[in-house]
C-alpha cells in the first residue's frame, strides 16, 4: 500500500509518479471527480480549460491534451462523438510517431516533475491503446478511476449541451463505457457510481482508495472540507429513475445491461463474474456495429452534404441580397463621368490579422517543418511558413501537415470552399466548435 504524506512512494516496478487517469463518459461526473482528488492532492495540469455555463466549477481538462486527443481522433477519422470503436491503426505509422512525440511533450509541459497528478478528458476512453504506451515510457504508474452515470442522464446532459438525440447520447454512453473498462483491466482501478459519490463522496473516496492501495498526500480534515465545498447534489441537473431507466425508448437492453454491470463493479472493479458479462454484451455491441456502422456513416455523410450545401446556398442568397441593397444604395448617388479603372482585376492577397496567423501556428495540424520540407519553394524563399499557408498555400492546396489535408476538407465542406477561407483557419476557429470532421 502506498502511504503518502508529501509524494508517493515507490510501486511495485519501481515507478515514483502516480497519475490518476478519470475515464469516464462526458457529462458523466468526470469534473467533479477530478477536482475532489486534486483537493486532495493531486497535481492539476498546469493549464486549464476555463469553466463555462455548462460547467461551472471548472472542467480540470487541459486545453492542450484536449486538442492532441481531437488530432489523435482525426488522425485515425474518428472525433469526440463517433460511437465506433477507435481503430489506432488506421493511423499512419509516421503520423503515429509525431503523435507519440507531442504527447510525451504534453505530459513534461502539463505535470513537470511532480509525483502525483491526475489527467482527465473524455476521449481517452477511446484512446488508452495510444496513451498506454506513452505512460509508460514516461515512467508513470497509472491509477483508473471510472466514473459511472446513468445513461439516460447523461444523454439528456448532451442534449442540453450539444442537441444530441438521447437514443444517440445512450449510443455514446455505450462505446465509451466499454472500451474504458476493457483497457484498464489488469491496471489498478476503481469504478465510482457518481450519484452516490455525490451523496456520500468521503465513504466513496476511501473505497477508491482501498482498491487502488493509496492513501492520498492531503487524506485530512480540512482538505475533506474542501472537497465539501467543492462537491454538491446540485451538480446533478438530470435526475432518472430506475423504473424510467428501464422503460425509456431510448435506452436499449445493451445499454441497461452495460449499466447494471458497471455498478457491480463499484464494490469490486475485477469481480470475474461481471467481467464475464462485460465481455458477452461487448461481444454483442461489437456485431451489431459492425452490421450498422455502414449504413449510419452513410447516412451521416449525406446529412453533412445536405447541411454543407445548404449553407452555401444560404450564403449565396445572402451575397445576392447585400449586393441588391448596395446597387440599390448607389443608385441614389451621383456618379462621376469618369471612373478609373484599375489596370490588373487579379484579387489582392488578403492581409491576414495576427489572431488568424497565430490560430495557424498554434494548431496542432500545422507543423512548420514538414510544411518547408514538403515545399522547398517556399523554404528558398525565407517566408514564414505559416503565413505563407494561410496566404498563398491553402489557396493553392497545399497540406499544412500531415494530419490535415486542405482539399479534403474543402472538398467535404463546399461552404468553406465557397465562402474562400483558408481550411486550416476554418477549422480552428469555427469547424472544430461544430464538430466538422479535421482530416480525410
Amino acid at each position: 500500500m502506498f502511504i503518502s504524506v508529501g509524494h508517493p512512494s515507490v510501486d511495485a516496478k519501481g515507478l515514483n509518479k502516480i497519475l490518476v487517469v478519470v475515464l469516464g463518459m462526458h457529462r458523466s461526473g468526470t469534473s467533479s471527480a477530478a477536482g475532489a482528488l486534486v483537493r486532495l492532492g493531486a497535481a492539476a495540469p498546469q493549464h486549464l480549460m476555463a469553466p463555462s455555463a455548462h460547467n461551472e466549477r471548472g472542467f480540470w481538462e487541459s486545453p492542450v491534451i484536449l486538442d492532441l486527443n481531437d488530432a489523435v481522433l482525426a488522425a485515425g477519422g474518428s472525433d469526440w462523438k463517433d460511437w465506433r470503436k477507435f481503430d489506432i491503426a488506421k493511423i499512419r505509422k509516421a503520423d503515429a510517431d509525431v503523435l507519440r512525440v507531442r504527447a510525451k511533450e504534453a505530459l513534461a509541459e502539463e505535470f513537470g516533475n511532480v509525483g502525483f497528478a491526475v489527467m482527465k478528458d473524455p476521449r481517452m476512453c477511446r484512446l488508452m491503446p495510444f496513451w498506454g504506451p506513452v505512460f509508460a515510457d514516461a515512467k508513470w504508474s497509472v491509477r483508473a478511476l471510472l466514473p459511472v452515470r446513468s445513461p439516460l442522464e447523461v444523454a439528456r446532459s448532451l442534449n442540453c449541451r450539444d442537441r444530441l438525440g438521447p437514443a444517440y447520447g445512450c449510443l455514446l454512453w455505450l462505446r465509451h463505457v466499454l472500451d474504458a473498462e476493457l483497457e484498464t483491466r489488469g491496471m489498478a482501478r476503481a469504478v465510482l457510481d457518481w450519484p452516490q459519490f455525490l451523496g456520500d463522496h468521503r465513504k466513496a473516496l476511501a473505497r477508491v482508495n482501498e482498491q487502488w492501495g493509496l492513501i492520498w498526500p492531503h487524506w485530512h480534515e480540512d482538505a475533506f472540507s474542501k472537497v465539501d465545498e467543492f462537491v454538491s447534489a446540485d451538480l446533478r441537473r438530470q435526475h432518472t429513475s430506475e423504473t424510467e431507466l428501464a422503460a425509456h425508448p431510448a435506452v436499449n437492453d445493451l445499454v441497461r445491461r452495460t449499466y447494471a454491470a458497471m455498478i457491480d463493479l463499484v464494490q469490486d472493479a475485477g469481480d470475474s463474474c461481471v467481467l464475464k458479462r462485460l465481455d458477452d454484451l461487448r461481444t454483442g455491441f461489437e456485431t451489431a456495429s459492425a452490421i450498422f456502422d455502414l449504413p449510419m456513416r452513410e447516412i451521416v455523410e449525406e446529412t453533412d452534404r445536405v447541411r454543407s450545401e445548404a449553407a452555401a446556398e444560404i450564403a449565396r442568397a445572402e451575397d445576392v441580397m447585400d449586393r441588391g441593397k448596395r446597387k440599390s444604395r448607389d443608385s441614389t448617388k451621383i456618379r462621376p463621368r469618369f471612373r478609373w479603372k484599375p489596370r490588373s482585376r487579379a484579387p489582392a492577397s488578403p492581409r491576414p490579422s495576427a489572431k488568424e496567423l497565430n490560430a495557424i501556428r498554434n494548431s496542432l495540424f500545422f507543423n512548420s517543418a514538414h510544411y518547408l520540407e514538403t515545399n522547398p519553394d517556399v523554404r528558398a524563399s525565407g517566408l514564414d511558413p505559416a503565413l505563407h499557408y494561410l496566404v498563398h498555400g491553402g489557396r493553392e492546396g497545399r497540406n499544412p501537415g500531415p494530419l490535415f489535408s486542405t482539399k479534403a476538407y474543402l472538398a467535404r465542406y463546399p461552404d468553406v470552399a465557397e465562402a474562400e477561407v483558408n481550411a486550416l483557419l476554418h477549422y480552428e476557429t469555427q469547424g472544430r466548435r461544430q464538430n466538422r470532421i479535421a482530416t480525410a
